[in-house]
């Protein structure tokens, strides 16, 4: 997420935390929450290839 996109969506919650949400507002957040899924989408994961599992204790 960007620093812009940041600002923006603690703008929108701060007027949606109000109740104070015009229909302009919702669209804006309904799209900026979309961009930024989009973003999340496109980011390559890291992969770690030393990951080693511990099974879990028995107790009992």
């Amino acid at each position: 997420m960007s620093p812009a996109q940041l600002k923006k969506l603690q703008e929108l919650s701060q007027i949606f935390s109000q109740g104070k949400a015009n229909p302009k507002q919702i669209q804006q957040l309904s799209a900026l929450l979309a961009e930024i899924n989009r973003y999340d989408e496109t980011e390559p994961t890291a992969e770690n290839e030393h990951v080693s599992f511990i099974s879990a204790p028995r107790f009992g």
